[in-house]
C-alpha cells in the first residue's frame, strides 16, 4: 500500500501505533507454543485494531488484504530496528 495515497489521520495513527502492533505482531508470529492463550489473544487483538483502523479509511481504499500485509511489512522493520544484540 503506498504511503502518499493515505489520508493524513491513518498515517498518523500507524506510526503511532506501530510499536504496539509490532509487539503484539511478534507475540503471536513468532510463537513456539501454538497453544499458548496469549498468542490467540494477540493475534485477535492485532486483527481487531486493523479491522478497526481500515473501516476508517475513506473511499478509494485498498484490499484489506494489502493493508494487513503494509502494517506486517511496518511492523517487521520496526522488530528488525528495535532489535538488540545481545552484549555477550
Amino acid at each position: 500500500m503506498p504511503e502518499a495515497g493515505e489520508s493524513a489521520p491513518l498515517g498518523q495513527w500507524i506510526a503511532d501505533e506501530i510499536p504496539r502492533l509490532a509487539m503484539l505482531y511478534d507475540r503471536f508470529a513468532h510463537s513456539l507454543d501454538p497453544f499458548d492463550p496469549g498468542r490467540d489473544v494477540a493475534e485477535q487483538t492485532f486483527n481487531g485494531e486493523l479491522a478497526g483502523a481500515f473501516d476508517c479509511i475513506k473511499p478509494p481504499r485498498p484490499a484489506f488484504r494489502d493493508f494487513r500485509r503494509h502494517v506486517i511489512t511496518l511492523c517487521k522493520r520496526h522488530l528488525k530496528a528495535s532489535d538488540k544484540p545481545s552484549s555477550t
